[in-house]
């Protein structure tokens, strides 16, 4: 699972030990000991994080031709 940052920067969740808040920025602590730094709260990331993944499987859904065609395939 991803959560996208600002800009460009997506983080991936099996490299991150924590999330938390210290003063104004939210700090991810990775597996590596390495800090990354946002100004989004850790509610908001979780938002951006199901927002992202709802993006992502309406892009991979199976159009209804390809349906068709997987049912064809094994006979159905």
């Amino acid at each position: 699972m991803f959560i996208p940052l600002e800009g460009e920067n997506i983080v991936c969740l099996a490299n991150v030990v924590a999330i938390y808040r210290s003063g104004i920025q939210t700090v991810i602590l990775k597996r590596d000991g390495s800090t990354e730094t946002t100004s989004f709260t850790p509610p908001t990331l979780a938002k951006r994080q199901k927002a992202l993944g709802a993006d992502m499987d309406a892009h991979l859904a199976p159009t209804h031709t390809t349906r068709k065609r997987a049912a064809r395939n094994t006979g159905e």
